[in-house]
């Protein structure tokens, strides 16, 4: 074991297997600590096929997924904030703040990860999420701000890094270009993805050899993504994917330096 900390805040269970599930898993191999913070259970969301789940106990099902994922990845069980899907923009944002400010106290990471400021295609869900941990980053260092965490098992703390996940632009053109949806649709309307170009990404971990820790966590979210999917017995082709191999970030805020050049590793400068 180490005794570096990975914490990730996304709002919905999957949100994490796409951009995140090879970094999770890379991590935890290496002896990390790795806790995934999940906004929501996602019972707004879509049953891709109707024998998986109902309406009423799609949260259960959603929420078993995420366990079944994070098993795969080696991480800790998930920790929930237990608000609403597709809801966050309207509830307290103070107590949010406070939620997320608690857990970085708790589990005190080295390392922060969750959305940049576009929520990878605007969802407002994603955005309230990227407001809330960037917002707890700070205050969590502070000890007048939320006074009553303060403690002998929750005394406040600074953590060395907080980045993004994004997906490149790169990376939307070329999806583009093979004929995938760059959009997700919400509300009846496609939300286009949105990503920095490459020149822009601060670091990239290359997570080829978790490729296939990766494809069964996704496999977990059958209610998202259902039984059969492109990433279903994924032929090497799949496998080889430049979007499933490696893994992009933007380093937000650092009080340990900035790299001189493309991270290979979040905790750069901190081992």
């Amino acid at each position: 074991m180490t005794d570096l900390t990975l914490m990730t805040v996304l709002a919905h269970p999957d949100d994490e297997a796409f951009g995140t599930g090879g970094t999770l898993s890379q991590y935890a191999d290496q002896g990390c600590d790795v806790y995934l913070v999940t906004a929501t259970r996602g019972e707004a969301g879509q049953i891709a096929e109707d024998d998986l789940a109902t309406h009423a106990d799609l949260p259960f099902v959603r929420e078993q997924e995420l366990r079944c994922a994070c098993e795969i990845y080696g991480i800790h069980p998930p920790r929930f904030l237990d608000y609403p899907d597709g809801l966050l923009p309207l509830i307290h944002q103070g107590q949010a703040v406070g939620k997320v400010v608690r857990l970085i106290r708790e589990l005190k990471p080295q390392v922060v990860v969750t959305f940049g400021p576009d929520g990878i295609y605007g969802h407002y869900d994603h955005i309230a999420v990227h407001r809330w941990t960037t917002i707890a980053v700070d205050m969590a260092a502070d000890a007048t701000c939320f006074p009553h965490h303060v403690s002998e098992t929750c005394e406040r703390h600074q953590v060395s890094k907080l980045y993004y996940r994004v997906i490149p632009h790169e990376q939307i053109d070329a999806m583009r270009e093979r004929g995938e949806p760059t959009a997700m649709m919400m509300d009846g309307v496609p939300f286009s993805f949105v990503g920095p170009p490459m020149g822009e990404i601060t670091t990239v971990i290359d997570v080829s050899q978790y490729v296939e820790h990766k494809l069964r966590g996704i496999r977990c979210h059958a209610t998202q993504v259902g039984r059969e999917n492109r990433f279903s017995d994924a032929p090497e082709q799949v496998k080889r994917d430049p979007l499933l191999a490696h893994e992009h970030f933007v380093l937000a805020r650092s009080w340990v330096g900035w790299p001189a050049e493309v991270e290979t590793d979040l905790f750069d400068r901190l081992r």
